[in-house]
């Protein structure tokens, strides 16, 4: 079960369509967001291939998967917790209206990953998964787990969705997204018909445990009762929790935590002497950088560790599993919204401590982990400014801000309007496509835009005691041009070359195969306009084929060409053929 040298699940996996289905819609949940991790989901949705960094480099692929998919994903995030990308993308526009920030109060921070997909065959069959995972949607290398339940629709309902319905009815009232609603309230009629299945005989019943909302509470989900053994697994801790959890333990239980060196000075004498206590080993840390909802950079100072979240407990030999996104912290089980999936597991002869055989490997050498003996001495905290600079992001994004656009003579501005802005703090804010970026005031004004320079998201930096921290904001903005999308599909696809080719990854049966082939060309020498002309006979093969097997296909060849709508880029001779094989089509329709 926990196997890290050998089970490795792949983002992109998880989110594929099985074979002969196609995406209806997907809402996915994270703490932290990267925007050039999230411009991959696309990818794996629509066209069922990995959300590997090599295809990100091919504008043409990402451009296909966000046509695709855009309208038909949800991604919820902290507010103020999307990270500030390497480089500008003029793609990331095109995912403004799939983005959410949540903001609850209290300081209460929205911490749940998960994702709720529904596929649909084209007999109108449906299938639903479900992933439940301890990862953000970023390019964290750190170690995490996830599981994947799927269920189809039957006549009968169950009950046993209710969490997730009301899970699903939070995220309705967290979007302000007339579609995006429709889609999500239509998960949500529909869900007391799937039913659900483990996939594992040894995972006999589960049950969903939405911590944070109305209704849901930590102390309900049986984790705090008593127990003969215990396995937790958490990088980040608060001594009242564990505490909580060490109280409940029965007369000569067996109590296990694996968490992050740097959390060990949070325990007490007493928690070391109870618990047999495991971090990962330096050798293992040392190694890739990380973004994560407590790292505020990417430096590759910053080390993989421990970042999954999981519980085992087991009473006469009654096994209990629960995975998903909340700490052993008191913020998570006592405020943050989160996620946990429990799983009831049994097999013949099965004890806990089997778990840990698995996680630690047969031999002491092959043990990524350390025991520790002894808590660290603990060393004097300085003054947290990141802390205090995180917090000020926080509270902006509760603050009521709107932003309009206005035309000027050749390009635009942005007034940017503010109720209040945290005292004691020095703020910047620009447009995320534009390098342009002014002092924030209540009400800010950023002059000479370009219409490719307008958006929602905008970066925002805070600054004190000469330390700061970016990130990204989404606000609503007022506006905005009609004509942005397409000035962004003229940017990418800004000549004839770049034409054919989109038009040639259209019609391909195998996208993965026109993308590798159409990077090939791009490693070879330019070459001219007038050499593309040979490429005819092979669009006109494909076009025919299309025609017969795949009319839709032209159909999406018709929305691009109306995108770009420009004689400059949209070659004539090809035009004219595309409109031969329209009309052959609607031909064949009638």
């Amino acid at each position: 079960m926990l196997k890290p040298d050998k089970d490795r699940l792949n983002y992109s996996d998880l989110l594929t369509p099985p074979a002969g289905y196609e995406v209806v819609f997907a809402a996915g949940t994270t703490y932290s967001l990267d925007l050039e991790a999230l411009i991959g989901v696309p990818v794996a949705l629509s066209l069922s291939e990995e959300m590997d960094q090599t295809f990100q480099e091919d504008p043409i692929y990402m451009l296909e998967g966000l046509r695709q998919t855009a309208d038909h994903m949800a991604i919820f995030c902290e507010a103020g917790q999307i990270k500030v990308p390497k480089e500008g993308n003029s793609l990331f526009a095109l995912m403004e209206d799939s983005v959410f920030e949540v903001a609850l109060e209290n300081e209460r921070s929205f911490h749940p990953k998960l994702w709720l997909i529904k596929y649909q065959d084209k007999d109108r069959n449906v299938l639903y998964r479900l992933l439940v995972l301890s990862r953000n949607l970023t390019f964290d290398r750190s170690w995490d787990m996830a599981i994947a339940l799927e269920g189809e629709k039957q006549p009968k309902p169950t009950t046993k969705n209710q969490p997730l319905v009301d899970f699903l009815k939070f995220l309705v009232s967290q979007t302000p997204h007339h579609e995006k609603q429709q889609y999500l309230r239509a998960m949500i009629k529909e869900l007391p018909y799937i039913h659900f299945q483990s996939g594992d005989k040894h995972v006999p019943d589960f049950e969903f445990h939405p911590l944070g909302i109305e209704g849901y509470d930590g102390e309900d989900i049986g984790l705090f009762d008593s127990y003969h053994h215990l396995i937790i697994i958490s990088p980040f801790l608060s001594e009242a929790i564990i505490s909580e959890l060490h109280e409940n333990a029965l007369s000569q239980a067996t109590q296990v935590l694996i968490t992050r060196r740097s959390e060990l000075p949070k325990l007490t004498y007493e928690l070391i002497n109870a618990f047999k206590v495991y971090v990962l080993k330096d050798t293992i840390v040392e190694g890739e950088g990380a973004f994560s909802e407590e790292s505020d950079a990417v430096d590759l100072s910053q080390l993989q560790d421990i970042h999954a979240k999981f519980y085992a407990r087991s009473k006469h030999n009654q096994h209990r599993i629960y995975m998903g996104s909340a700490n052993s912290s008191t913020n998570a089980f006592e405020g943050n919204v989160e996620f946990l999936l429990s799983m009831q597991y049994k097999k013949y002869g099965f004890k806990l401590h089997h778990l840990l055989e698995e996680l630690f490997g047969d031999k002491e050498a092959d043990n990524p982990f350390e025991k520790i003996e002894h808590l660290p001495e603990e060393q004097e905290k300085e003054e947290d400014h990141k802390d205090q600079l995180q917090k000020a992001i926080k509270t902006l994004c509760r603050t009521k801000s709107h932003a309009v656009v206005q035309k000027g003579n050749e390009n635009y501005s942005i007034r940017l309007f503010f109720e209040s802005l945290p005292e004691d703090m020095e703020f910047t804010i620009g447009p995320l496509l534009s390098k342009k970026v002014c002092e924030m005031k209540k009400e800010t004004v950023i002059e000479q835009l370009s219409l490719l320079e307008l958006g929602e998201f905008y970066k925002v930096k805070a600054e004190t005691n000469g330390e700061s921290i970016e990130r990204i904001i989404k606000i609503p903005t007022q506006g905005i041009p009609a004509d942005r999308e397409q000035a962004i599909y003229r940017k990418i696809i800004d000549n004839p070359v770049a034409f054919l080719q989109y038009v040639a990854f259209l019609l391909a049966d195998d996208f993965l195969l026109a993308a590798l082939e159409q990077m090939e060309k791009k490693s070879m020498a330019a070459v001219d306009w007038s050499s593309q002309t040979g490429n005819y006979p092979i669009l006109y093969e494909n076009m025919l084929k299309a025609a017969a097997r795949s009319p839709e296909k032209l159909e999406d060849i018709h929305h691009i060409i109306e995108m770009i709508d420009h004689d400059d880029i949209i070659p004539e001779q090809f035009f004219h053929l595309y409109e031969t094989f329209s009309h052959a089509t609607k031909g064949m329709k009638k």
